[in-house]
């Protein structure tokens, strides 16, 4: 198996990289508050010149998502830019010439189609795109979404999941999330197109903006070997698992269990070249 090297302090390999693209839900936040030490980390990295992306699979265009990390009191000179699933999605209805789509989601993200010529209905024979950005309701469960989704596939409507996402921990509690939704809907017939890590629209956004020809240079940041860590190998970047984000349960009270967190990576066949604990950052920066 691919050998995982374990940091203490992520100093320990800023000089190797000039671009960290940084996932920002059990990274850098949990939705509610900015974890502790991760301020301190960003400006150590502005200080030396380093080039920090926000890559996000939050169904929200990115000047949404600037506006909510700073009313989390993280400055904007703190990055670069962010890139979310939400934007990519939002650019991929606009130059779609869909007319009538049904939205599943909360009505945070509806701006979605903001601008966009769409008509949205709850008549299902009159659909042509479904809009997925996740769970109306922050306690839901994909068993409330089953029964509008088995009548929505009758009448073959494109489903657009603007968050790839399965579930996320928003303070300490997980929630369902858009690709729930959509992995269900393909396992009934459905067809589904993905807007997010890992799918690789939003690594060519993303990449267009790096004017160097190693990949070498660049590190992904991620809690998810699914989306954050599948996607850098998708696109043979380095990558670092934080491992108390979305798979907490590989750790204990010293660290890393080693062979929990083997055992996940070689079920899921996802390797990331470096692995570490979120508490770390907060502890060592």
């Amino acid at each position: 198996m691919t050998k995982v090297d374990e940091i203490k302090k992520l100093s320990k390999i800023y000089d190797k990289y000039d671009y960290f693209i940084v996932d920002l839900w059990g990274v850098v936040h949990n939705g509610i508050r900015i974890f502790d030490g991760i301020i301190d980390v960003l400006e150590e990295l502005k200080r030396s010149k380093k080039i920090i992306y926000f890559m996000t699979n939050a169904p929200r265009r990115s000047f949404v998502i600037e506006e909510q990390l700073s009313n989390f009191g993280l400055k904007r000179e703190l990055y670069d830019s962010v890139i979310s699933s939400g934007e990519i999605t939002w650019q991929y209805l606009s130059g779609k010439n869909y007319k009538f789509c049904y939205l599943i989601g909360p009505e945070r993200d509806y701006h979605l189609i903001e601008g966009l010529s769409y008509e949205v209905t709850t008549d299902f024979t009159r659909v042509e795109i479904i809009v997925n950005t996740g769970p109306w309701g922050d306690d839901d469960n994909l068993e409330n979404y089953k029964p509008t989704l088995e009548n929505l596939v009758k009448y073959n409507p494109i489903m657009i999941c603007s968050n790839p996402d399965k579930k996320v921990i928003r303070g300490e509690k997980f929630m369902i999330c858009a690709g729930l939704l959509a992995e269900y809907y393909e396992s009934i017939g459905g067809k589904v197109i993905y807007y997010g890590k890992p799918f690789s629209e939003i690594y060519n956004f993303c990449l267009k903006k790096i004017p160097i020809k190693s990949n070498k240079k660049i590190l992904i940041i991620g809690d998810s070997l699914e989306n954050d860590i599948r996607g850098a190998v998708n696109q043979n970047l380095d990558s670092l698992l934080i491992t108390d984000g979305i798979h907490r349960e590989v750790n204990n009270d010293s660290g890393v269990d080693k062979e929990k967190l083997n055992d996940l990576i070689r079920k899921k066949k996802i390797y990331p070249k470096y692995k570490m604990r979120k508490k770390d950052i907060e502890e060592k920066v």
